[in-house]
């Protein structure tokens, strides 16, 4: 049998991703097969793949600048191809620096929500709501006032908005609504009690209006970021991103003695090494105020007598 290309196998990856996957999941993939993947790898044949080929291609990925996660993602997706054509060769995870999310300092925090409850409205509402729920974006974007149960205080995540590729228009992307982003995704967030009585002004909004409009039409993503960062300009912090939020209400739980298990169900997330190698920022202020806590163990007169440590 003539042996195959590898472009053969990739572009096979690409039809079933787009069967099993949710459709922003395949538009994802397909951008990654088209824009790094497939130029690299089309006109090699499988049995011409080897170690040498592989450790260039992943330098190759670290040479473009991508952030650790595009880098992670692509490696995935090639580990998938290599295994449909049973290619036994392992691709290393490079280890790559990843950037943090700037948090917000307490000074910009105050701004910022001085500002929102001073000029409430939809928008305003939902950006301070995800300043103390840390919920995503798109969630928010999806949200509506059916998932907001005020009497029992909480809050279902259950949709999610996404910008996607779009092959039936001219257009080339679209909006969808879909599932969360995991299963871990879907969930219940308790209301904060300040919180609720300012929901309570909305009071009155039809269940299957959306949280952000009032309406029966939704706000996307992009538009909600670019009236984010117009305020932020206003308010001269011009540095946060929309996912400073959702990084801010996560490293101020953990500053307010939250454990990490209920910080990652709150969040969504898989499990709880994603909430604190990922969203948890201590500030120096949080390291003085632990090393302040400390107490040693022989204290009298507001002075430590001399305590001697054996350490085994």
């Amino acid at each position: 049998m003539k042996e195959r290309y590898l472009e053969y196998y990739i572009k096979l990856f690409l039809r079933n991703s787009k069967i099993r996957n949710k459709e922003s999941t395949y538009s994802n993939y397909y951008y990654l097969v088209n824009k790094r993947i497939l130029p690299y790898f089309k006109d090699i044949k499988v049995n011409s793949v080897n170690n040498e080929l592989v450790i260039n291609y992943v330098n190759y990925l670290i040479s473009c600048n991508l952030s650790s996660k595009s880098i992670k993602d692509i490696i995935c997706i090639l580990r998938s191809i290599f295994k449909l054509c049973s290619i036994k060769i392992d691709i290393p995870s490079p280890k790559i620096n990843r950037k943090d999310i700037l948090v917000y300092s307490l000074d910009d925090q105050l701004k910022l929500e001085r500002y929102l409850l001073s000029n409430i409205s939809y928008i305003n509402m939902g950006i301070y709501l995800c300043l103390y729920t840390g919920i995503r974006i798109g969630e928010l974007c999806a949200l509506k006032w059916e998932c907001i149960d005020l009497d029992n205080n909480k809050i279902y995540i259950r949709n999610t908005l996404v910008r996607v590729r779009n092959d039936d228009s001219r257009k080339r992307t679209k909006i969808v609504l879909e599932s969360p982003k995991s299963n871990n995704s879907y969930r219940v967030i308790p209301i904060p009690y300040f919180l609720k009585a300012i929901l309570r002004r909305f009071e009155g909004i039809s269940s299957n209006c959306y949280f952000l409009t009032g309406k029966d039409k939704f706000i996307e993503p992009r538009a909600l970021y670019n009236r984010y960062k117009g305020i932020l300009k206003e308010l001269n912090i011009d540095k946060y991103t929309f996912h400073s939020l959702r990084h801010t209400f996560a490293t101020r739980c953990i500053s307010n003695g939250c454990d990490p298990k209920t910080l990652s169900l709150i969040l969504g997330h898989a499990s709880v090494n994603i909430t604190l190698n990922r969203y948890v920022h201590p500030s120096y202020d949080d390291k003085v105020r632990f090393m302040d806590s400390i107490k040693p163990l022989v204290w009298k007169n507001n002075r430590v007598k001399s305590v001697i440590l054996f350490v085994q």
